[in-house]
């Protein structure tokens, strides 16, 4: 069987999976990546990874 709609990117409006969340978290603690090339690679918005990284932020 031939899936040939199959997309391995995601869509407008998809969840972030914990793939990407991993992915995140590895190019951003190379800080020689800023929010923009991130989603660039993940194929989603700058907001979408800076919420992502502030989410993941903890505060003492």
């Amino acid at each position: 069987m031939c899936q040939d709609n199959c997309n391995t990117e995601r869509s407008k409006g998809e969840h972030l999976t914990y793939k990407d969340r991993v992915k995140i978290e590895h190019l951003y603690n190379q800080q020689d990546k800023n929010f923009a090339e991130i989603g660039r690679e993940l194929n989603c918005d700058r907001t979408t990874v800076s919420r992502e990284v502030k989410k993941g932020t903890i505060e003492i």
